[in-house]
Formats: structure tokens, sequence, C-alpha cells
């Protein structure tokens, strides 16, 4: 719950889709755990890498794609040429990030990518430059898709304990069907039977009644 919580308040602060940031945090700590303290770190981490997305304007497709070779260049804990070229087509601005930390021109990047770049590099590059990233993001207007982003991601919170109480009934479920299904097969059984039996009543008095006499005419001739 309490990591959760912490995905949800960075994802907001980010403006990004909670279960996209989830996915990324995940994945991450999944496959570079060994270039992170803690999770704190991480998600900060990660949040910094968000807002660099919306101020370089990158689209979904392209934040899926960069992020990808981004958690690989963690996880190898060295960020080469194809992750590099990678994540300069797609955010430009973590790569300038990057360049600033080290005090090179952007253009020497390409060639430090055969192995100079660690994660280490990556890491503290986004972290030491908190200040300047979150100014410029704070500094770019709200979008109404952003807006939509976070009404959305307020709703995923606020039903979050409904969704947690179907999960649980439905895994309550499964743990107990076979005591379950004898009583859940008999009840529709007699469902079953019941509804047949109306059905033949409710046949028998349309016909009892004359309601069918037309019909019948008419099927007759």
């Amino acid at each position: 719950d309490e990591l959760q919580s912490m995905i949800m308040a960075s994802a907001n602060r980010s403006r990004a889709v909670y279960q996209t940031t989830a996915d990324a945090v995940s994945k991450m700590g999944i496959m570079a755990k060994d270039a992170f303290g803690n999770n704190a770190e991480l998600i900060q981490f990660t949040e910094l890498i968000n807002k660099q997305f919306t101020i370089a304007g990158t689209s979904a497709a392209g934040i899926d794609a960069a992020m990808l070779q981004l958690t690989q260049a963690m996880s190898s804990g060295v960020l080469r040429g194809e992750e590099l070229n990678s994540i300069f087509e797609q955010a430009p601005t973590i790569i300038q990030t990057i360049a600033d930390y080290l005090g090179v021109p952007i253009g020497q990047i390409r060639a430090m990518a055969a192995g100079q770049i660690t994660s280490t590099i990556v890491k503290n590059a986004m972290l030491s430059s908190a200040d300047e990233i979150n100014a410029k993001f704070e500094a770019m207007p709200m979008t109404f898709a952003q807006v939509w982003t976070l009404a959305k991601n307020i709703a995923l919170e606020a039903f979050g304990p409904v969704i947690q109480a179907i999960g649980a009934g439905a895994q309550w479920i499964y743990e107990n069907w076979s005591t379950i299904a004898p009583i859940f097969w008999g009840l529709a059984g007699a469902a079953i039977a019941y509804a047949v039996a109306l059905g033949i009543q409710t046949a028998a008095t349309w016909i009892a009644n004359g309601a069918a006499k037309a019909f019948f005419v008419t099927l007759l001739s």
C-alpha cells in the first residue's frame, strides 16, 4: 500500500498514467535493482524521466520505446549506442541532461556510448538535475489530456478498495471452488427447472385463455 501510494503521488506530480508509471517502476526495479539504493530513489528517477518525456513532447509510443531502452541500459550498467540513439530520438532532453552533468557538448555523448556512460552516471545526472527539470516541467501549461489522466488516476485511487474487494472475492471463490461448485450447479439446475416450468405454465395459460385462437386459425389456413 505504501509503495502504491508513492507511485500514485509520483504519477500525479508528473501528470502521467498511474499504471504506466507503476509498470515502469516495476520493470526498472526488477531489471536494474542494483542501480538504485531504495524504492524512493527509483520512483524519483522514474518521475524525472516522465517529466523529461513531457518536456520533450514525446508520444506515448515513443515513451514506451525509450523507457524500454533506458531500462535495458540501467540493467546492463551501461548506456550504449543503440539504446542511446533510441533515447536521443524520443527524448533528447534526457541526453542533454547527461551531457550537462558530464560537462561535455551533447555531440560528444555518442562517442562516449562505447561504455563510458554508466547507469550510475545516468541516475546521478537525473537526480542532480531535479530542480532544473521540475522548473521546466512546472512552466509548461497543463493540457486537457493531462487533466483527464489525473482524473482517471484519482478515480482509480478512489475505487481501489472496491477493486481490491472484488479481487479478494474472486480469489476466495477460486480457493473454495470445490466446496462451492456442487451448490452452484444445484442452484443453477433449480433455476433452469423453474424457468422451464414457468415457461410451460405461461404457454398453457396463453392457450387456455383463447389468446392463441387467431394464431391457430392463421396457421391452419
